[in-house]
Order: C-alpha cells, then sequence, then structure tokens
C-alpha cells in the first residue's frame, strides 16, 4: 500500500507536504471569503463513514466537499455492519467502484488500515483512537496564519492526556520543526512507539520532544498551549478515574501569568467548559484560537481533499 495516497497518519506525510497543504487552506478559505469557490471535483463523491459522534469533522467535510462542487455521502455504520454484516475487504472493494474517496472516523486504527489496504480510493482518516490529522493540519493552518509560514522553534505545550491530539500535534510539530511539549499526569504519557515514530523528524528539522508531570514548569516559554478533554470518546468509563489525576492540568488563568505574555491558547472541541479549561479562557478571544482553529477544520480537509483526490 502507498501510503502517501491517503490520509491514515500524519507522520506518513513529508513536511513539505504538510505546508504545501496549508498553503493550498489558506488560498482556499480565501477564495471562499472573495465568494469564489472552485468546482474541481464537479461530478465526484466522497463516503462518510462516521462511528463516533461529530459536530465539526462531519460538517466541515460535507461543506467542504459542496464549496470544491462534489457531493457527500453518509455511510450508516449500522446499516453497513463492517465484519458482521459483510467483510471490510469487500466493503472496500464495492466502495471503490462508486465513490471518490473514503473518509473514516472510527474507534480502531486498524480499520482505517484496512479500508486503505483493500480499496483502490483515497482514505481519511477523520479520527481513531490512536491519531486525529485532520485536526493537526487545521492546527498547522492556524499557526501559519498567526506566526507565519515558518514555524521552526515555536513551542507548542498539549496539556492533559498523551491521547490521538496529541499524537498528531506531535507528527505535525517533528515534521515543521516545532518542539512539542506533552503536560501530563504519571502514567498518561503518550506511548512510547508513537515517540519513536516521531524522534527521526524531530532530528531532522530541528525541533524537540518533551514530557512534564508539571504543568507550571511546561508551560514556560510556550508559544501556545493546546487543550484536549481529558476523556475521550470511548472512555467514558474511566472517567471518575482519570479526573482525579487531570485536575491540576486545566488551562486557566492563574497557569496562564506563568507562560510568555504573547502565548496564545487553542482547543480541538469539543470542550468541557469547567474541567481541562475555564470559562474565562476559552471565552478570552484576544488568546483563545480554538474558533479560528474550527473554522480552519473546514478549509485544511478541503486542502487534503485537493491533494488526494486528483
Amino acid at each position: 500500500m502507498d501510503r502517501s495516497k491517503h490520509l491514515l497518519r500524519l507522520c506518513d506525510w513529508s513536511g513539505n507536504r504538510i505546508i504545501d497543504t496549508i498553503r493550498i487552506a489558506i488560498r482556499l478559505k480565501s477564495e471562499i471569503r472573495e465568494g469564489k469557490p472552485s468546482c474541481r471535483f464537479a461530478g465526484k463523491t466522497i463516503g462518510m463513514f462516521f462511528e463516533k459522534p461529530s459536530l465539526r469533522t462531519i460538517t466541515t467535510f460535507q461543506v467542504g466537499m459542496h464549496q470544491l462542487g462534489g457531493m457527500p455521502v453518509l455511510l450508516d455504520p449500522k446499516s453497513i455492519g463492517i465484519n458482521q454484516r459483510e467483510s471490510v475487504k469487500d466493503i472496500a472493494r464495492c466502495l471503490s467502484r462508486w465513490i471518490d474517496g473514503l473518509v473514516v472516523r472510527c474507534f480502531e486504527q486498524s480499520l482505517v488500515e484496512q479500508l486503505a489496504e483493500y480499496g483502490s480510493i483515497p482514505v481519511i482518516n477523520a479520527l481513531s483512537d490512536e491519531y486525529h490529522p485532520c485536526q493537526a493540519l487545521a492546527f498547522g493552518q492556524t499557526m501559519v496564519e498567526q506566526f507565519g509560514e515558518d514555524l521552526r522553534g515555536k513551542t507548542v505545550v498539549f496539556i492533559g492526556d498523551g491521547n490521538n491530539v496529541a499524537n498528531s500535534l506531535m507528527a505535525l510539530s517533528a515534521k515543521l520543526g516545532m518542539n512539542f511539549t506533552l503536560a501530563c499526569p504519571k502514567g498518561y504519557e503518550q506511548k512510547k512507539e508513537e515517540i519513536e515514530l516521531c524522534l527521526p523528524d524531530f532530528k531532522k528539522s530541528g525541533g524537540e520532544y518533551r514530557v512534564f508531570n508539571d504543568p507550571k514548569e511546561a508551560v514556560a516559554g510556550a508559544d501556545i498551549l493546546y487543550s484536549d478533554v481529558w476523556i475521550s470518546m470511548g472512555q467514558e468509563g474511566q472517567k471518575n478515574e482519570k479526573q482525579s489525576h487531570f485536575v491540576p492540568f486545566q488551562i486557566n488563568d492563574e497557569l496562564l501569568k506563568l507562560a510568555p505574555s504573547h502565548c496564545k491558547v487553542t482547543h480541538c472541541l469539543p470542550a468541557n467548559r469547567g474541567e481541562e479549561i475555564t470559562d474565562s479562557v476559552m471565552d478570552n478571544l484576544q488568546i483563545n484560537l480554538c474558533y479560528e482553529e474550527a473554522e480552519n477544520r473546514l478549509h485544511a480537509q478541503k486542502a487534503v481533499l485537493w491533494q488526494l483526490l486528483h
């Protein structure tokens, strides 16, 4: 399987391709604001298979495909019944004869990988338990709009669980020469194999990976603080166990005072206000970029489609 034909993990893409995708996203954003939508994908169709709930991802892929002149088709997981009603192999082969690309939000990364392996169309990971590459690209676009295209040396501090979003932001940072810091309670770090996957790119790009168990120490030198829910989708049963460990890792006004004065904040959303981030930070639109990043989901994902659906 040629992984460059898909977006399964951001670490599969080169730094040059990521920057090129961000450039396309910024151009497409400008064109929409100027009332100049593209019809590049007239006659093309993407399938959208979502096992997990979604607001931003499902809406922006549908709107984005429409803005590019194509059509999205929602595929109901219950009706399809992967590995129950029908095998992944047969589903992937049939879909490849009807649609031009497949957007998948699921639990197991292995499902995204299998659909790409058995089908002949591009597969886009719209979130799995391991990765969220579309979110990372939207964040990358937001960073370029804030700081310019050369992001080398910028420091991203992710405060929370070493989860799928953290893995994809780490990969983005490694590819673009940014420093990535994870601040989390002991025992909630990213998996060793995920870190090792990115270390060669950090070495090549000049970025640095660090992890702290003290959020106050982690925010020193930060250009942006990134927040996410402490309990990821599918982990609701762990809430009581996890939450007590994460209370000191809330992004609030007191923590922000320990960061540089120019430091910004963002969140991948949805946010649990009062848990991982306070109302006062969420509603401070002078520093909070999460809504800009949410808007950029639309344009970054259009750029992914632009790259993959030739």
